[in-house]
């Protein structure tokens, strides 16, 4: 069992389960009535809601007082208690609320008796805002008219923000909710409607939803808004299907809603039990301060995850359409079972099994395994930080946490590749069938079914167990770096593990870390990279050091070794200085596909990275970067593109770049020439097309001449009224043509912009334009973003990353950013996470002290105030002081490096 230090015991200890205090023990609500109004001022997306709640209640342990969850609610003084079984009314004696715990006390002249039942009614008011639970977002109809649409997010924790509740997760009621609208607007929710009718103002009109199962407060969800709607085709025994959106892209929506049923009838079939409601509706915004999120009945989106024209969006843009319902429905099997603990599990576990459904509706994409280990790529560069923390506290601080979701989906690829499908399979329906709902036992429940189901079919070695495995990679920060090391005269192979960090300087206190590491191989003349069974395992007692693994005749000392075939375990691997060189050779041969593609994958990502940390040389990590003219893999090409976007960042304000971007160019000629340069640009099928786009990409950011040709001959013949551009290759193209074009040529696509309806295109667009090299167009953009109520915020950030990465732009963006922070941190309604973004932005472009502290002191100076943005704070910092680490640890190594292979006369290149 792997040991957390006594800072992440207490930090566990403290945190709340979602209760509140005294309540936790005392009493527990047994039904909820909410009746609420909601008016908005249309012009100023503004407004505020009013309301009553009514809830039955029952004493477990007597007290005088009654202790509700309230966060920035004003409450009513007129509150009322009545004894159910007498009708007496209980008198209150004093009312108190603590702000910074959330609290709202209500004190009563007699006790309230123990086993009793109660009816409390409470009158409330609040604001409509980005950082609460429910929020109202704006865009222009078909008629450039102003719209509103307003919709709640209450988990994990801001139920209390819109009405005054028991928030612990663990107490679950039936609720009646009555939503007082104007008329002419829809209102949706968890239930059906049950009726409705006329409200004392006559513009509004109240509608009452039928009553919801038992669940917790932070599963009740709805929205006020004028979409249309479109009905899915009837699902046997499954839910009726009703997705609403806007009525100007509606069409966009056929996609999604036409695989929705294929998706839920996969799920009733893998998870053995029908869906859990009998009507869904799935609700699409054009602007949300929140990520999807699913609900009983209720599934929202934004449009980006959701829009997908034929015409206009591009192929990676289909295949995340698909993935993102997916993943939604997927949850909606296990979002019963959760508790806040433990969102992690069952969100990593609705992302891992979400990709079976999107192989079943798209069986050519081969989706599930690339989807993946791109995910693994991107994981294993966010938690290298120093600053990652265990997945079991990912969501002490956070409302969401990808990185955790995403690592928890892989260990899950990792322990389904090593029990099999049928033991995988069986324990996910007898989880589902036996554990309990939000219980904080159910992850012990589910690694015990995985190693039950995995005994009866003899998957794992005896002395592997599934909780010793699982817990040593959810119960610590990062991941292991496995060292491999051969002996070529004894023919023995020595592999050990310690923590692998990106800036190994920067952890304060080294801590002994070890993981249960299952190690899979294969050698030149024994290639099998089809069975990811492990051969061997590292194993990890304690506290105690992890022991070296010594291996015996692994290969001939003359063939190459590679560990973790096919990336099955999130981890880096590196090997002696020969075995890395047996590799490289057998990659620029003839048969370098002997080697897996995904495996080279990891190769190309592990050398680039092991060399940014000092683990390897540059040397080496630009040699193997030469084995690409031979790649016509892309997603290996997109594993070295990762690390190659990031190092084309930090190197543009050097004197190095102009030499790293020949090394580059002599790189990627040959494959352009190769893929550009033949009759037809069309591409053959997805690798081809994903191909296509990296390459170009990498081409043009480089200055390769040929792809600045191309692109300019592409964007000549565009038009208002013609588009012949790819679209897969349009954000590129238009770009480069920016960068070198005209106030005419930025015009165009300005217009451009303004006539589309399709959200990808339109972010396409935005992020071209802020390619320009004048300054005007970038003020410009920068306006267009922040002055406007109706941008998606998606955009803002997309448009304000644009410009910062613009090498003219960094000091625009953040001027702008620094000049109008309290007109922005207004606009954002205080939303932290939202701000935090923008900040982040700039903090990944730092590359100096001077840059560093400028920054440091913006956020001490106005960002203080914002809700939790310590812990932002902190993790924002992180990025420019490892950028700064780097150039002081490894620039000089980089640049004797690129110089060594390009044999460069420069200046830079003479010491």
């Amino acid at each position: 069992m792997i040991k957390l230090p006594w800072y992440l015991i207490v930090l566990h200890l403290c945190l709340p389960i979602g209760g509140t205090g005294a309540t936790a023990s005392n009493l527990r609500p047994l039904h909820y009535n909410l009746s609420l109004l909601t008016e908005v001022e249309p012009l100023k997306l503004s407004g505020n809601f009013s309301g009553e709640v009514i809830i039955r209640l029952r004493v477990w342990r007597e007290t005088r007082t009654i202790i509700l969850s309230n966060n920035g609610l004003q409450v009513g003084e007129n509150v009322l208690l009545v004894r159910r079984n007498t009708g007496g009314r209980v008198t209150v004696r004093k009312m108190w609320q603590a702000s910074s715990v959330h609290q709202l006390g209500i004190v009563f002249n007699s006790m309230l008796w123990l086993g009793e039942e109660y009816t409390l009614v409470v009158q409330f008011s609040g604001q409509l805002s980005r950082a609460s639970g429910y929020f109202v977002g704006g865009y222009m109809d078909s008629k450039h008219h102003p719209q509103w649409i307003a919709v709640t997010q209450l988990a994990p924790n801001l139920a209390n923000t819109v009405f005054p509740c028991f928030e612990n997760r663990t107490f679950l009621a039936p609720f009646i909710l009555n939503l007082a609208h104007p008329r002419g607007t829809n209102a949706v929710s968890n239930m059906r409607v049950l009726k409705t009718s006329d409200h004392e103002k006559d513009d509004y009109v109240w509608t009452t939803f039928q009553q919801t199962p038992a669940m917790s407060v932070q599963k009740l969800a709805f929205s006020i808004n004028r979409f249309t709607n479109r009905t899915s085709a009837e699902i046997p025994k499954g839910p009726a299907l009703t997705t609403w959106l806007r009525p100007k892209i509606a069409d966009q929506g056929d996609y999604a809603i036409s695989i929705t049923p294929q998706i839920i009838v996969f799920f009733i079939s893998l998870f053995g039990k029908p869906y859990p409601a009998m009507k869904i509706d799935q609700l699409v915004l054009p602007d949300t301060a929140y990520q999807s999120h699913e609900h009983l009945g209720l599934v929202s989106y934004p449009e980006a995850a959701f829009l997908y024209s034929a015409q206009r969006s591009t192929t990676r843009a289909k295949q995340q359409v698909a993935s993102h319902v997916a993943q939604e429905f997927a949850h909606h099997w296990l979002s019963d079972l959760e508790n806040a603990a433990l969102y992690w599990l069952h969100n990593g576990l609705s992302d891992y099994v979400s990709g079976f459904a999107v192989d079943n509706v798209e069986p050519a994409w081969r989706f599930h395994e690339l989807s993946m280990v791109r995910q693994a790529l991107a994981v294993l560069v966010e938690d290298s930080k120093s600053s990652a923390y265990p997945m079991s506290l990912a969501y002490a601080s956070k409302s969401s946490d990808t990185q955790a979701n995403q690592k928890s989906a892989l260990l899950f690829r990792m322990l389904h590749s090593l029990i099999g499908t049928q033991a995988f399979l069986n324990a996910l329906r007898l989880y589902l069938q036996r554990s309990h709902k939000g219980s904080s036992s159910n992850q012990a429940f589910l690694w015990h079914t995985l190693q039950e189901e995995s005994d009866n079919q003899m998957s794992l070695r005896q002395d592997i167990k599934v909780s010793q495995l699982m817990d040593s990679w959810t119960m610590q920060p990062g991941y292991p770096l496995i060292r491999v090391v051969r002996n070529y005269d004894t023919n023995e192979v020595t592999v050990t593990q310690e923590r692998f960090l990106r800036n190994p300087g920067k952890l304060m206190q080294k801590r002994q870390q070890c993981w249960w590491v299952p190690l899979t191989f294969a050698t030149a003349g024994i290639d099998s990279f089809v069975s990811t069974l492990p051969s061997e395992w590292l194993t990890c007692q304690g506290r105690q050091t992890a022991s070296p693994l010594i291996l015996n005749e692994v290969a001939q000392p003359d063939k190459w070794v590679v560990f973790n075939l096919r990336l099955a375990t999130p981890c880096r691997i590196t090997y002696d200085e020969r075995n890395w060189q047996l590799i490289g050779n057998a990659l620029s041969g003839t048969n370098a596909s002997s080697i897996d593609r995904f495996t080279r994958a990891q190769l190309i990502s592990d050398v680039l990275n092991l060399a940014g940390a000092g683990v390897v040389t540059y040397d080496l990590a630009l040699n193997f970067l030469g084995h690409l003219r031979n790649e016509d893999e892309f997603i290996v090409w997109q594993a070295a593109d990762t690390y190659l976007e990031w190092l084309h960042r930090t190197l543009r304000q050097t004197t190095i770049i102009s030499t790293f971007k020949g090394f580059m160019r002599d790189l990627l000629q040959t494959k352009f020439d190769e893929l550009f340069k033949r009759d037809g640009s069309a591409a053959e099928n997805a690798n081809i097309t994903e191909l296509m786009v990296i390459v170009l990409q990498l081409s043009c950011r480089t200055d390769l001449e040929s792809c600045a040709d191309f692109a300019l001959k592409e964007f000549a013949g565009l038009t208002l009224e013609t588009n012949r551009i790819p679209v897969d290759l349009s954000e590129t193209i238009y770009c480069t043509a920016i960068q070198f074009g005209t106030e005419a040529d930025w015009t165009l696509l300005r217009r451009l912009y303004t006539r589309s309806n399709v959200s990808e295109e339109r972010r396409i667009l935005l992020s071209a334009m802020a390619c320009s090299r004048e300054n005007w167009a970038l003020d410009k953009l920068l306006n267009l973003a922040f002055a406007g109520r109706y941008m998606p915020k998606d955009d803002v950030l997309l448009i304000f990353s644009a410009v910062a990465q613009n090498p003219l732009g960094y000091n625009i963006a953040k001027k702008y950013l620094v000049d109008n922070i309290k007109a922005i941190i207004k606009l954002y309604g205080s939303n932290t996470d939202e701000l935090a973004q923008l900040v982040t932005v700039l903090m990944k472009e730092v590359t100096t002290e001077e840059e560093l502290n400028a920054l440091r002191m913006f956020m001490r100076t106005d960002l203080q105030n914002l809700p939790g943005f310590e812990i932002a704070f902190r993790r924002i910092l992180e990025l420019g002081e490892d950028n700064i680490s780097w150039h002081n640890r490894q620039y000089h190594n980089l640049l004797a490096a690129v110089c060594n292979i390009t044999g460069s006369i420069e200046p830079q290149c003479i010491y």
